[in-house]
């Protein structure tokens, strides 16, 4: 996740929130933390998140040699997906101004084409840069975001493997971290009059941006219902093979902080809201271990990285009438 706003709360404002939200728990039954998992496997996702948050790719940082490896590690899983490199590879290179001086990072881009040509997309993001390395510590940035990277390196995997009529777009995108310049790079590129993909042929964009550390209910977070007149259909497509606990608001951390995050600013998504394109959001709050160094794979809830891989998918091929009334 990068760079977030923030809007101080009155303390009393807080404790009415959190007294609110226990009042609303405990009208709720409590949700699942085990589940019949029905195509993902955690192995090869236990292994993607150990090698992009591991050591050796040092944090990831744009225009680093961890950064590098980085890149080398997804187009690879994109390879073996048996993905297609997107306008004929699938590194995509963006110029982006920081600090007053010229940066280069790389997108990282493939596509999955519909059995029936039509004209339609989906596109699946994640950013798999982070903050790299500090005073000599390492920020691995497991959670942010090598577990939206993994979760969208299955959800490769598994639908090219499908028949589903569906276009997919997947993009790892980089330099989110420090102003969402990535996502901004591409929103560019498809509006651009030789891209094979137009704005207007996007019916969903979907950003996975950490996903891996369930809160105390045990739930993913989704943002942008309100892009949906039929939200409430939607939710309940995507919860209902698994029972995955889903929360369309995120509430204060009681006792933690009297600041609340501007959620729409806060990740890739931002830029397609800009564009006028419909999206949805997946996270989890922050949580102790943002932005710090010890944000580490071994700290990820596996089986819960899987249940949210497993219930996005269900988004992905959900019937585009759902999608179509935007309110």
């Amino acid at each position: 996740m990068g760079i977030c706003r923030y809007r101080p709360w009155i303390l009393s404002a807080l404790l009415f929130c959190s007294i609110s939200t226990l009042l609303g728990c405990a009208s709720r039954p409590p949700c699942p933390t085990e589940f019949q998992l029905q195509w993902t496997q955690p192995k090869q996702l236990q292994t993607d998140i150990e090698q992009l948050a591991s050591s050796a790719m040092q944090g990831r940082k744009t225009g680093t040699a961890g950064s590098l490896q980085a890149q080398q590690y997804i187009i690879e899983r994109f390879q073996s997906a048996g993905l297609s490199p997107w306008q004929g590879s699938f590194s995509h290179p963006f110029e982006y101004q920081q600090n007053f001086s010229s940066k280069t990072g790389t997108n990282l881009i493939a596509a999955h084409y519909a059995q029936q040509p039509k004209q339609p997309w989906r596109i699946i993001l994640a950013h798999y840069d982070h903050l790299g390395e500090k005073a000599g510590k390492v920020y691995h940035g497991a959670d942010d975001n090598a577990s939206g990277v993994t979760a969208l390196l299955a959800l490769a995997a598994h639908i090219s493997q499908q028949a589903s009529d569906v276009n997919v777009l997947f993009v790892a995108t980089d330099a989110e971290e420090p102003g969402l310049f990535g996502s901004y790079a591409l929103v560019e590129q498809l509006s651009q009059t030789n891209s094979p993909i137009a704005l207007s042929d996007i019916e969903l964009a979907i950003n996975l941006d950490m996903i891996g550390r369930p809160d105390r209910p045990h739930a993913i977070y989704l943002e942008g219902r309100r892009n949906f007149a039929q939200f409430a259909g939607i939710k309940q497509q995507i919860s209902q093979p698994l029972g995955l606990c889903i929360r369309s608001h995120r509430a204060p951390l009681a006792g933690r902080s009297i600041e609340k995050i501007d959620w729409l600013r806060a990740s890739d998504h931002y830029p397609f809201h800009r564009a006028d394109v419909p999206w949805l959001y997946f996270g989890v709050p922050n949580h102790g271990d943002y932005h710090q160094p010890s944000d580490t794979a071994d700290k990820i809830d596996i089986t819960f990285l899987a249940a949210v891989t497993e219930s996005v998918y269900q988004l992905v091929i959900i019937d585009s009438y759902l999608l179509q009334n935007n309110s």
